[in-house]
């Protein structure tokens, strides 16, 4: 009998339990991307969010402006906040040049709005003002560009001062459009660490991010200069097609490279040893913003522990630690990560957020 008491009691807790959650309201958020789902690095940001979005309840749509840029996003933007079905938050991509007028927007539709990507204007630094002046703004997560484009310099400099060693090295780096911030931050991960390293940068050259363009560039380098022993790439998909100019050149034994990123692409290429190096991870801030909205929008503000600025830490993959991330980055699963894991509305006794990529291993 006492045995009955207990299973109906286990079952009425159950049952309560799946009532509480299923009542719970169902937000709508909407992401406006940049970038379409086959992009190498937009792709898996979208799929990472979608299985966020998915444990946590959230009815989750991605946006695309027609041309990927910021001319077409702001009309993407009001698409978005006018849409039949109005998002209850919307996230967008912080675009340096147009930051007000996304702002501008969200006030007008009257729509809260949490921006990723790209750093923060110095004009701008200040989130409390950003809160104060713009209500509907929420925060904005980004990753440490600077520290990305150092890590991966430091590593491909001290990789080579121990293959050519009493030498100077010689890099060049091939990055992005001059005018947006990610490239200059990673520009100057990449002086800081050639300068501590007592290498000689070269030359920057700066590229439309295209692959093609990284390859053109490289192969003329190659050809004027015969001392180089590192191509630092402000991506992945650059650094791969340097690579095969640097093969083409026949300098594989005199050069090496890598890029930022983590495309699935550079990450087998990596494991197979056909590329050095890659730093990445940033491609989780969509999904974890949704983690920050989901607790705000249950009364648990990020902001008191946050604030409104949330700097997120990329790391490196080299052929010394691929074979602990692996798996999980190419075949990028991520049903089988537990995001309710990372929130405070699921888990009260969470004291700080930790959305480490080490996270990511145990919570699967």
């Amino acid at each position: 009998m006492k045995k009955f008491i207990k299973l109906n009691i286990l079952l009425l807790i159950l049952l309560l339990s799946s009532l509480a959650y299923s009542s719970q309201k169902q937000f709508n958020i909407t992401f406006v991307s940049p970038g379409y789902d086959d992009h190498d690095f937009w792709g898996i940001a979208h799929n990472f969010a979608r299985a966020a979005a998915k444990d946590l309840g959230i009815n989750f749509k991605v946006i695309y402006p027609k041309e990927g840029n910021r001319f077409t996003y702001l009309p993407a933007l009001e698409s978005a906040l006018t849409d039949a079905i109005k998002p209850d938050y919307i996230i967008a991509h912080f675009y340096k040049t147009i930051v007000v007028d996304i702002l501008e927007l969200s006030k007008k539709y009257n729509t809260p709005i949490f921006m990723v990507n790209s750093a923060i204007s110095k004009e701008e630094k200040n989130d409390k003002y950003l809160r104060d002046k713009y209500p509907n703004f929420l925060g904005h997560m980004f990753p440490n560009e600077v520290q990305a484009g150092y890590l991966l310099a430091q590593y491909l400099i001290q990789k080579q001062k121990m293959n050519h060693p009493n030498k100077t090295i010689n890099v060049v780096g091939i990055t992005g459009h001059r005018e947006t911030s990610v490239t200059h931050e990673r520009n100057e991960g990449l002086r800081k660490a050639a300068h501590e390293e007592n290498a000689v940068v070269k030359q920057i050259a700066f590229t439309d991010w295209s692959a093609d363009m990284a390859f053109r560039l490289s192969q003329r380098l190659i050809f004027r200069n015969d001392d180089l022993h590192v191509f630092w790439a402000a991506s992945d998909s650059m650094s791969i097609s340097i690579k095969k100019a640097i093969l083409e050149s026949n300098k594989e034994s005199q050069i090496i490279t890598g890029g930022i990123d983590w495309t699935k692409d550079a990450i087998r290429k990596i494991k197979n040893g056909k590329l050095d190096a890659s730093v990445g991870g940033h491609f989780t801030e969509v999904g974890f913003a949704l983690v920050l909205l989901y607790d705000y929008m249950n009364g648990k503000d990020f902001y008191e522990e946050l604030g409104g600025t949330i700097k997120t830490e990329m790391s490196l993959l080299t052929n010394e630690n691929i074979d602990k991330y692996y798996k999980l980055l190419t075949e990028q699963n991520w049903e089988q990560i537990d995001f309710r894991k990372y929130s405070k509305t699921f888990n009260p006794k969470i004291k700080k957020y930790n959305f480490s990529f080490k996270t990511l291993i145990e919570n699967r």
